[in-house]
């Protein structure tokens, strides 16, 4: 589940104010062509129990590169080059690689890169919670994807809180703090390299 994250912060590109949800989203796709951010992640089973709570660091540079590092409480990290996506995971002494043009096809969320429209893939709507934040709504139109639902909430009119809702009823809630919106990134925070002595899953893609 953790490793599947990555893909849904593609909806986070751009911050100026606006007057709706759905304003700040369109902005956010349209104008943010990089960002960092540190993360608490929360997820929830069915019943509404906590299943784990992690945090770490993220960074983004359109079209296709990413960086979404977890420090707590098991380090792992993934990077996206702009061709393949990488998962280390460094305790088990292993690398997972595949093709992001695959990744593209089975995980809607990864639509989301830049290039196309949200409301091309997705179902757009605005809900009302009775809270502090603005709230959209992202149903995906295909019916094979690995989220029934996911939902951005936006402060002032930047990105705050990231909810997935998976096929199986899990909530995972990302709250993102200290962001910076379109920094410089070197394009080295992008490249992988396979650690000595790491075993790798998915070879056949390189």
């Amino acid at each position: 589940m953790r490793s599947l994250l990555f893909i849904v912060l593609f909806v986070v590109h751009a911050c100026v104010y606006a007057a709706t949800g759905l304003d700040d989203l369109n902005r956010f796709h349209k104008e943010v062509k990089a960002f960092v951010a540190d993360f608490s992640q929360v997820l929830k089973d069915a019943t509404g129990h906590t299943v784990q709570e992690s945090s770490g660091q993220v960074w983004i540079k359109r079209p296709g590169l990413f960086r979404w590092q977890y420090s707590e409480p098991y380090p792992q990290v993934i990077v996206a080059d702009g061709e393949r996506i990488w998962i280390h995971d460094p305790e088990l002494d292993q690398v997972t690689v595949k093709q992001a043009a695959k990744a593209i096809g089975n995980a809607p969320a990864l639509v989301l890169s830049g290039k196309y429209p949200l409301s091309r893939d997705f179902n757009l709507t605005e809900v009302d919670r009775g809270d502090e934040y603005q709230w959209v709504s992202l149903v995906p139109k295909q019916e094979d994807t690995e989220f029934a639902e996911i939902s951005v909430g936006f402060k002032q009119s930047s990105i705050a809180i990231l909810e997935l809702k998976d096929n199986l009823g899990q909530r995972t809630q990302i709250r993102f703090h200290q962001l910076k919106m379109n920094p410089v990134i070197d394009d080295e925070k992008f490249r992988f390299t396979m650690p000595p002595g790491t075993d790798l899953i998915g070879g056949d893609q390189l």
